[in-house]
């Protein structure tokens, strides 16, 4: 896997895709600590990340990654693993103090996001297996988009608790739709009229608010069973999903001016847990209150303690492993 992401177009019209990944790691980060808060008062905003930031995350990588061939997964293949057993090792630390942590827990359950390192891989080499005539059919795409759905809802309900492994089912239907965009369709898109994005915005950002209305008028419109009726609500949320994720994309930098901090989207994708596990022991011992204020410092210091840390060349390489394939192939 590439990660230093670079542009598949020098059209102006595209968003610089590191910066935007930048942008949304520092917002997981966010959300991170605002599950810490009373989640009364903020659940709606925690809705609104958790349906915008990891899907958009891998819009982002299918998109940029789709003339991927098997001889750059192949390469990229042992990078992943090597991403996802480091922090998957760092990740267990706070379980290690905890006494939570088991060698059952440790190889079944991927921790904070890094069953993503794993699930790259497993998403290309589906388009990789696909014939190249189907994966032009936009017809066949989308029936494929359709039958990933029914699969991402039966894996959100019925089998996300046992593994957060089945999140590559679950996510799968976002890295479909980058093949059903192209560079002249995220133009296109970015030439729209700022009220037309504003309006389908805030239309999606208030059907989301008034979830448990419309999944009560679904449910009696459609007179069917409630696991019918759920999945009409599922497809309505992942179209919200994908207007919230298109209001970002028209809104995305398309300037490389921080290209160098940018480039370390990954560092702080990956190492923020473990920032997060010591800075909230550090808060706990001296009694701090979760305010928006506090969680505010939080986030800031977390990002700029994992900016820093990716920048250290040893750090780095295990971020993005940098691997001489001519001499591990003799």
């Amino acid at each position: 896997m590439t990660h230093q992401i670079k542009p598949e177009s020098d059209n102006i019209t595209q968003p610089y895709w590191p910066t935007l990944k930048l942008i949304l790691s520092s917002l997981i980060v966010f959300n991170f600590y605002l599950n810490l808060a009373d989640k009364n008062k903020i659940s709606f905003l925690i809705g609104i990340f958790d349906l915008t930031l990891i899907p958009m995350f891998v819009f982002i990588v299918a998109f940029v990654t789709k003339n991927a061939t098997w001889k750059s997964l192949k390469l990229s293949l042992l990078s992943s693993l090597i991403i996802y057993i480091t922090f998957q090792t760092v990740d267990a630390i706070p379980l290690y103090f905890s006494g939570e942590l088991s060698l059952k827990l440790y190889i079944f359950e991927p921790q904070n996001g890094v069953w993503f390192f794993l699930a790259t891989p497993v998403w290309q080499a589906f388009f990789l297996l696909l014939p190249p005539k189907l994966k032009s059919n936009r017809l066949i795409l989308f029936c494929i988009l359709i039958v990933s759905l029914v699969f991402s809802y039966l894996a959100s309900n019925y089998l996300i608790n046992l593994s957060s492994f089945f999140s590559i089912i679950i996510y799968f239907p976002f890295f479909i739709i980058a093949y059903l965009i192209n560079n002249e369709k995220v133009s296109s898109l970015r030439k729209k009229p700022y009220f037309i994005i504003v309006i389908t915005t805030a239309l999606a950002i208030t059907a989301l608010y008034h979830e448990e209305s419309i999944n009560r008028l679904i449910i009696d419109i459609t007179k069917t069973d409630f696991i019918s009726s759920f999945f009409v609500i599922y497809i309505l949320k992942f179209f919200i999903s994908i207007v919230l994720g298109s209001s970002i994309i028209y809104f995305a930098l398309s300037t490389d001016k921080y290209a160098k901090v940018s480039n370390n989207a990954l560092g702080v994708y990956l190492i923020h847990p473990i920032i997060f596990f010591v800075l909230l022991q550090t808060l706990t011992y001296f009694h701090v209150e979760y305010s928006l204020l506090v969680i505010i410092l939080l986030t800031l210091s977390t990002i700029s303690i994992a900016l820093l840390l990716a920048f250290n060349s040893t750090i780095h390489w295990f971020i993005e492993p940098k691997l001489n394939i001519n001499k591990l192939t003799h």
